[in-house]
């Protein structure tokens, strides 16, 4: 706009300056753009207000998503179920708790499941090369896995490929490492049977828990069976000549160390079995640190001897054994809180029908799609006074809800609660229904989330709200672009006239003192 051209003449032209303009062209933007930006705000607050009533729909929506037959994710109100437990032998869950069987569930654990791990002798680089030895290996439930030219994080990461072991080098003291190998899943069935090849880690070394004198004679006839072979002592040889004669067979490695243990393994690296021990000497492997065994357990009186801590009962119940001991569970229905989720969904209700109502009905409100409001208030209420059930004869009006003339419901406790434990049947297919006759509850919550789905009333109300903000502000840049360009025309004009308005003036001025001077002579 031309800013400050004007009232540059005299006489008549100095009342064409800007000053006139500004007050012209303010009448005019009363006119034709302030009302634009009234609407521009009062938008604002409709739209607040829409955001608000759409919160208190999706309260609404949430306050009964518990009486809906397809509840997601849990269990309806009337399927609810409490549940007291002793003992801590093991832990109870369930993905649908509404599933569980009602009644007391007794778990006496006498022996948990757990892997077979082995640990090899210790060693003080983990990036030393296992072995260098053509054709060494390690072979594990039948699988081999080569050693040559591998450090033992190499040997540990081949195993690993492998989904049922699990390998690792782990740091057991300062400069000291281990191999650990363990079966991926607990039971006997994933019991891992090792035997090395050309290297000699130690995962299958059996020494003695008790020590011998090497002089010393042994009593004549026991015998020390191993892997199906026996060797018997004669009476007349000592524990260095018995072990020397286990040592002499192909099969064993035997040997007695300068503490007195004795240390038997096999030549060929498999494992080792220890039948009979009439010799007291407590073989055992220690690098052999967990043995697979089974979960051992009754339930109910139901013996059970399974590979996992982890069963599934009756009724979808997970029971999770973690130490040795008796447990027990009892599930019972719990009906306590159907009264106060339904008292939840009458709070929420009334809250947007005060919403509502207020829009409607106030002078001063900012709505300007009332209609949809009405439609809103109305589809809600059809379902809240209809009637549900098989025959169609249950009300909800007939178990304590009650609706006052300004339009607010409440409920009688007594009433309800008296329902909820004598005729708990009818009051479950008045809520929630089946699948061929749906309650109030399932149908409700379908209608609400209608609403706020594709196509949905309060969905078509917002991208109205949108539409609608788009063209007034495409309204009000026009009338704005508009208006500056007729008063900076106008403006142009005015200065046009005062410099022409100024040219007479100036030439009037000459002529007239022209005419002074002729009079005066």
């Amino acid at each position: 706009m031309a800013e400050g051209v004007l009232g540059l003449g005299t006489g008549q032209a100095s009342t064409l300056n800007q000053e006139l303009i500004d007050k012209l062209k303010s009448a005019e933007r009363k006119s034709s753009i302030e009302p634009i930006e009234t609407s521009l705000s009062n938008w604002e607050l409709e739209s607040v207000k829409v955001a608000e009533i759409k919160l208190q729909t999706q309260d609404l929506l949430d306050s009964i998503k518990p009486f809906d037959l397809f509840v997601s994710g849990g269990v309806n109100a009337f399927e609810t179920k409490s549940a007291t437990t002793t003992g801590e032998s093991v832990n109870f869950d369930a993905v649908d708790a509404g599933g569980l069987n009602t009644g007391t569930t007794t778990v006496n654990v006498s022996q948990l499941a757990q892997r077979d791990v082995y640990q090899s002798s210790s060693f003080a680089d983990k990036d030393a090369v296992v072995s260098s030895t053509s054709g060494s290996m390690l072979v594990i439930n039948g699988v081999e896995f080569s050693t040559l030219n591998k450090t033992y994080d190499d040997l540990a990461d081949e195993i690993n490929i492998n989904s049922n072991f699990n390998a690792s080098v782990e740091s057991v003291g300062t400069d000291s490492f281990r191999l650990v190998i363990k079966s991926e899943k607990s039971g006997t069935e994933n019991a891992l049977s090792i035997t090395e090849t050309g290297i000699d880690l130690g995962l299958n070394e059996f020494l003695s828990d008790t020590t011998v004198t090497s002089g010393t004679v042994p009593a004549a006839g026991l015998t020390l069976s191993l892997n199906g072979t026996d060797f018997t002592t004669n009476g007349a040889d000592n524990y260095s000549q018995f072990i020397a004669s286990i040592d002499a067979d192909p099969d064993f490695d035997a040997s007695i160390g300068v503490d007195g243990t004795v240390s038997i393994r096999r030549s060929d690296g498999s494992p080792l079995e220890v039948t009979n021990d009439d010799l007291g000497l407590d073989l055992t492997n220690n690098n052999h640190t967990l043995t697979a065994q089974n979960l051992q357990a009754k339930i109910d009186g139901v013996d059970y001897d399974v590979s996992s801590n982890l069963v599934t009962v009756d009724g979808g119940l997970k029971i999770t054994a973690v130490k040795i001991g008796e447990s027990s569970i009892s599930i019972e229905k719990d009906t306590t809180s159907i009264s106060t989720l339904f008292k939840d969904f009458i709070d929420k209700y009334n809250t947007l029908v005060d919403s509502i109502d207020t829009e409607l009905y106030s002078a001063d409100s900012n709505i300007d799609d009332r209609t949809t409001l009405r439609t809103i208030l109305s589809q809600v209420k059809d379902q809240i006074f209809g009637s549900y059930g098989a025959d169609s004869d249950l009300n909800l009006f007939n178990y304590g809800l009650s609706l006052d003339k300004t339009g607010t419901l409440s409920l009688d406790d007594a009433v309800f609660n008296t329902a909820v434990s004598d005729d708990f049947d009818n009051l479950k297919n008045l809520f929630i229904g089946t699948a061929e006759n749906e309650g109030f509850g399932t149908q409700l919550k379908t209608l609400l989330d209608d609403m706020d789905g594709f196509d949905g009333i309060i969905t078509s109300y917002e991208d109205n709200l949108d539409s609608r903000k788009t063209s007034l502000e495409s309204d009000l840049e026009k009338a704005t672009e508009d208006l500056d360009s007729k008063y900076a025309q106008l403006a142009q004009q005015f200065a046009d006239y005062g410099t022409i308005i100024s040219k007479f003036n100036s030439q009037f001025a000459g002529l007239e003192m022209m005419i002074n001077q002729s009079v005066s002579n």
